[in-house]
């Protein structure tokens, strides 16, 4: 099963809760899309003081087998949510979790 793996950190302007409200209010319309088996969204943390963690949350996006990635990623409700992570520093990264060896 292929997953689209998004992380993110939390925005400096927002606490907690309210980056969580703001964030599973606008991924309803993403988790909707239809090559989405289904959605989890976890908050991270570091599992130790002295190796920090690059990003505060996850989005695990299950996809229906034979659905790309890109398709995904570059749907305009997912593209949009994207860019506005970025927007608003918070350093959205996308990754592709298949179990296919490329090399």
């Amino acid at each position: 099963m292929t997953r689209l793996l998004i992380f993110w950190t939390q925005p400096r302007h927002l606490s907690t809760d309210e980056a969580d409200a703001w964030v599973r209010g606008e991924l309803q319309k993403v988790t909707e899309l239809d090559g989405i088996e289904r959605a989890e969204l976890t908050r991270l943390r570091s599992g130790s003081e002295r190796f920090g963690a690059p990003h505060d949350w996850m989005l695990e996006l299950h996809l229906v087998p034979g659905s790309a990635p890109a398709d995904c990623v570059e749907a305009r409700p997912c593209a949009e949510w994207l860019g506005d992570l970025r927007l608003l520093g918070m350093s959205p990264a996308v990754v592709v979790a298949d179990g296919e060896d490329d090399g």
